[in-house]
């Protein structure tokens, strides 16, 4: 602890001197002093001189500079695999039972000299280590993130992944584990024999098939340790309590390891959600035949909803085509505007990319378009004519200066409410690449509804990026620059899927392309969550002039296969409604909600599918393989359960695990400190007392 002062140090020396020039002026100048005895003359003098001087230099304004030292242990995390594969063999009991008290043993052990965290994870990591072994999907990637993320900077000793190194989701751990450096121990969990086993591996199909038409199913199946055997596989469609066969094959297995993939051709004769049933008949010798079958849900539509794609061949076209093509109930087709000779009344949507041109009015066509009320998107860009895209009155205009551009990045409007999107989704558009805006004055009418305005320059403008207008019945959309497809790359760089620039893309051609629901009571359900995850219901409810209100209870009840009824209430949100049903059984359910507003009963009925998530009793074999590698390129060691109390040796003989100092240096006044008021005060009341004791006052 040190003063530190603006001053040069001579200055110190006045503090003494003026204080020792106060004292002897008041004790031996003054006669009024003359009566206290000497001992006490000279005590309060020396107390008198203490506080003149501590007050000079309270005047030159000190600064105290401490210096705290605070020690970090190293940090050390235990992950613990909790996915269902890890009891897939016949050592569940010690997995359950054993490991655990294994586990604590250990952190009883280090947590002195360590700190020590402990995780779990299956589909996600999570902070609690749990033995229930009832995860559906293994992302080892995702834990080695989440360390990543939350211990960066931090004093990250090791992590001791505890694992059958089977992974379903994600990438590559050894890929994952690249991004931070710390040592990586592993324990081998699981068993790494490969026993007889013949399974349906996966299923690949659409989720929507369309009425009158075929669809196809690719089956693949594998098979160990079965050479000269055979099966039947049997598609199988259930509805009810009714089971139809659809397809039969029988599966020679040709070699050890066997692999194929079976082509499937099934019929949509009738609308509706459609169960199938994919099974390999149980082999001789076989112990695992959980994964011997897979459920497959497919939804069959009257029809598909058509696009017409207007453009010459761009990258921002085929993003969105491939997003509509990907989508239920959707199909867009690309024409450049001299190839198309179609009839435009088959469409539901049309999207004009860059037209009118300078060169292509597309007049005749634009014009078929407002006289049938087709709805339409306009994208601009570099080859846009902006004085015949003004002349369209989609909402706004553009006081165009020449063909120059703007990089505008997407700024989401805060009142924006023609359809909803995710919380993370309105996040995520500050973290977009800029689309390139016509350079200009925008002025836009009292009919158009912002989704997103133009940010330029770190300036937010009220000039419109992503907007729709209403006229009548007609419904436009305008995307006001250039450059979208770096919004789906951004996307896929960012979160290894699409699900932003999908749900973008979808939400704004389901909201152009379908017709107004004008029911006073709506319910928005998926076609299909997994059964890992919540089920999720939306709700909105309008009053007789059409606002969104909230007052009345909606009740709802699902019911599955069986009969089952389950009645749950939704809650409300700020003006609609919300119910999280929790995880439900695979399978087809039927939910009815109903609502009173006044004296009218409103009802809405719909389905939905529940998928079964299999992917852990596909592979039971432990990859141990990958578990050793982990460890190899860490510096860390793979050791199997029953060495587990080894690894606080491994970890105290590590160098580089070891605590780390740090060292604070803070400044004050020195006037801030409580014990210098008191030391003032103990002073001036010292003097005081001699004095009045010895009747000098």
């Amino acid at each position: 602890m040190t003063f530190n002062i603006a001053y040069s140090s001579w200055v110190l020396l006045l503090c003494p001197i003026l204080g020792g020039a106060y004292a002897v002026g008041f004790y031996y100048k003054d006669k009024k002093t003359e009566s206290l005895a000497p001992f006490l003359r000279w005590l309060a003098a020396s107390f008198r001189f203490i506080l003149v001087t501590l007050l000079a230099f309270l005047f030159l304004a000190p600064l105290i500079r401490s210096t705290k030292n605070t020690t970090e242990k190293p940090i050390i995390i235990i992950a613990q695999d909790n996915s269902a594969s890890i009891i897939a063999g016949k050592d569940s009991g010690f997995y359950k039972n054993d490991l655990p008290k294994e586990w604590e043993k250990l952190v009883s052990a280090m947590t002195d000299k360590y700190d020590v965290r402990v995780m779990s994870f299956g589909e996600h990591a999570k902070d609690t280590m749990n033995y229930r072994y009832n995860e559906k999907e293994t992302d080892i990637s995702s834990l080695f993130q989440e360390v990543t993320q939350r211990y960066y900077g931090k004093n990250l000793g090791a992590v001791i992944l505890s694992s059958d190194g089977i992974y379903n989701k994600g990438y590559n751990p050894v890929y994952a584990a690249r991004q931070f450096n710390c040592a990586v121990y592993t324990i081998a969990l699981g068993d790494t024999t490969v026993k007889v086993d013949a399974v349906v591996t996966k299923v690949d199909n659409n989720p929507t098939a369309f009425l009158g038409n075929t669809f196809p199913l690719q089956i693949t199946v594998d098979a160990t340790k079965l050479l000269g055997k055979s099966s039947n596989l049997t598609v199988t469609e259930i509805e009810g309590t009714k089971e139809t066969s659809v397809f039969t094959k029988t599966v020679n297995f040709s070699s050890p390891n066997f692999h194929q993939s079976i082509p499937v051709q099934l019929n949509a004769t009738s609308p509706g959600l459609k169960h199938y049933l994919i099974q390999l008949a149980t082999v001789e010798g076989e112990e695992n035949t959980i994964n011997n079958h897979k459920d497959v849900y497919i939804r069959v539509l009257d029809q598909k909803q058509k696009t017409l794609i207007l453009s010459a061949p761009h990258p921002d076209v085929a993003a969105i085509a491939e997003c509509i093509n990907s989508s239920d109930g959707f199909e867009a087709q690309s024409f450049t505007p001299d190839k198309f000779t179609g009839e435009i009344n088959k469409y539901s949507l049309v999207i004009i990319n860059q037209l009118p041109s300078n060169t292509t009015s597309l007049s005749e066509i634009i014009k078929n378009i407002n006289k049938l009320r087709i709805p339409s998107m306009y994208i601009l860009g570099s080859r846009s004519s902006i004085s015949e895209f003004n002349r369209l009155n989609e909402g706004f205009k553009i006081n165009s200066r020449g063909d120059n551009t703007n990089d505008a990045e997407a700024m989401p409007a805060k009142d924006f409410s023609l359809f909803t999107l995710s919380d993370d989704s309105r996040n995520y558009f500050s973290q977009l690449p800029s689309l390139s805006s016509p350079f200009g004055t925008y002025t836009s009418s009292p009919s158009l509804n912002v989704l997103c305005y133009q940010k330029i320059q770190s300036v937010t403008t009220n000039y419109p990026l992503i907007a729709f207008n209403i006229s009548g019945s007609e419904k436009t959309c305008v995307i006001a620059g250039e450059g979208i497809f770096r919004w789906k790359l951004k996307d896929f760089a960012d979160h290894k899927n699409n699900h932003f620039f999908n749900e973008l893309i979808n939400k704004i051609v389901q909201y152009l392309a379908v017709k107004e629901d004008k029911n006073m009571f709506r319910i928005h359900a998926p076609n299909s969550f997994k059964e890992d995850e919540p089920v999720e219901l939306d709700a909105d409810l309008y009053n007789p002039s059409y606002q969104l209100v909230n007052d009345p209870e909606v009740s709802i009840t699902i019911t599955n296969s069986d009969g089952t009824n389950f009645s749950f209430t939704f809650s409300r949100t700020s003006n609609a409604y919300h119910l999280n049903a929790g995880q439900l059984q695979a399978g087809v359910y039927h939910y009815s909600a109903q609502v009173k507003q006044g004296t009218q009963v409103y009802t809405s009925k719909g389905e939905f599918t529940v998928t079964p998530v299999q992917v852990e009793a596909t592979n039971t074999v432990a990859d141990h393989q990958l578990l050793y590698q982990l460890a190899k390129e860490h510096g860390g060691k793979m050791l199997f359960p029953n060495q587990i109390a080894e690894l606080q040796k491994l970890i105290d003989a590590k160098e580089d695990i070891k605590p780390v100092i740090y060292t604070h240096t803070s400044y004050a006044p020195l006037i801030d400190l409580k014990w210098v008021f008191f030391l003032l005060l103990l002073l001036v009341s010292a003097e005081w007392f001699i004095r009045k004791w010895s009747g000098t006052y």
